[in-house]
């Protein structure tokens, strides 16, 4: 299932190359092949096509010789100062709608290896909204998406840069191509209200 417009392709199986700083003091790199995984909903129609790149533990993460942590996934959501980075595309909602009467298809629905704290982030009062502990970096690759917030919404199209706060907030594509955006999740701590 590969998903492509304008020249960009999520490819099925990603390269990643991690620069290192081995025990010597000396900078290499090691590639990694990351598979993608597709998100289904409860009727089995696919959702979401996402490439977990790369991640960190939380807390502030650490460089220097002979620090060469592996990469973490899981939970979906880092907490404060983890981050997660990913290839993601949104299905079209013609696509992947749960039923005619569904204006978005239920994210919340989809479960699978690596999304621990996914389905706790959604508001089961509010079909597809979710909120999470991040500052999140998106840049739309290909196609366009409308980002919902509580007050408004905004459509997003290819090279448009987003930074999500910690709001609460849908994503929605309600065109007949699957929009693709690189995402980099900076897990960080809720002030209390």
């Amino acid at each position: 299932m590969e998903t492509k417009h304008t020249g960009i392709v999520h490819p099925d199986q990603a390269r990643v190359i991690v620069t290192r700083i081995e025990q010597d003091g000396k900078s290499d790199y090691q590639e990694a092949l990351i598979d993608a995984d597709v998100g289904e909903d409860s009727f089995g129609v696919p959702v979401f096509k996402v490439s977990q790149l790369w991640g960190t533990a939380d807390d502030v993460a650490l460089v220097g010789t002979n620090v060469n942590p592996a990469q973490v996934v899981d939970p979906w959501f880092p907490g404060p100062g983890g981050v997660r980075f990913r290839f993601f595309t949104f299905m079209p909602t013609t696509e992947s709608v749960s039923s005619p009467e569904d204006k978005s298809p239920l994210l919340e629905t989809v479960q699978g290896e690596g999304l621990s704290n996914f389905v706790e982030a959604f508001d089961p009062d509010r079909p597809g909204m979710h909120i999470s502990d991040s500052v999140d970096f998106v840049l739309v690759l290909t196609g366009e998406i409308v980002l919902e917030l509580e007050n408004r919404e905004v459509v997003a199209k290819q090279g448009d840069a987003i930074v999500m706060r910690g709001g609460w907030h849908n994503w929605r594509n309600e065109t007949k191509s699957p929009c693709t955006v690189v995402s980099v999740m900076v897990g960080a701590r809720r002030k209390g209200t």
